[in-house]
């Protein structure tokens, strides 16, 4: 499933950078042992608003990749994930931040689908769609299924939040993998792994001089 704001104001050129972003845990905060099936249940993580703002303001396009297998569960259905989803998109964008497209796989894990994290289909997808370069993008999740997703498909992962999840007993998966605990610490974070993207402080300085 797949959603395109073309109003988004985040211009794209051949073989750009693009930050990919998990939804659950890192946009909204995770519900213990249930799924969120309604707008009315969907939280924003603390702090996550302002950080997304300041990660669209280095200019590079955001793009929503999540799993949500309510939907082939039958507990959610297609039009009900579009309104929490345009409602999600409406309230960051009031809020400065753009998302140019969210990627969605609805298959339960047991489907075996070619689209569910921690394959990478869905970041690849992004990439041919909007002409990504992986190699120069980044992908903020906060379990082991992005981190696997984003070294298939040739993207740096970055693991966000106090409630870092896996698949797998094993704690291996985390090792090497730049953390922000924060939302506070995640646009530095990003802006240095960007490579040649300057973060909104150096913009400013470069303006100055």
């Amino acid at each position: 499933m797949r959603l395109i704001f073309s109003n988004s104001s985040t211009t794209t050129s051949p073989g750009h950078p693009a930050v990919f972003i998990d939804r659950d845990g890192v946009i909204n905060l995770r519900r213990a042992g249930d799924y969120v099936l309604h707008w009315e249940q969907f939280v924003f993580m603390p702090g996550i608003r302002d950080a997304l703002r300041d990660i669209a303001g280095l200019g590079v396009p955001l793009i929503v990749i999540s799993n949500q297998s309510a939907v082939g569960r039958g507990l959610l259905s297609r039009p009900m994930l579009e309104v929490i989803t345009r409602n999600m998109h409406q309230k960051l964008k009031n809020h400065g931040v753009s998302i140019l497209a969210v990627y969605y796989c609805t298959h339960k894990p047991q489907d075996e689908c070619i689209c569910r994290k921690p394959n990478p289909e869905l970041l690849l997808k992004a990439a041919e769609d909007f002409s990504v370069d992986m190699s120069k993008s980044v992908f903020i999740g906060d379990s082991d299924a992005d981190v696997r997703a984003a070294a298939a498909a040739g993207c740096q992962p970055v693991l966000f939040g106090p409630g870092l999840t896996a698949c797998s007993p094993s704690s291996e998966w985390k090792s090497g993998i730049p953390v922000a605990r924060t939302a506070r610490q995640l646009p530095n974070l990003v802006a240095r792994l960007l490579k040649k993207i300057p973060s909104p402080a150096d913009r400013q300085a470069l303006q100055k001089s």
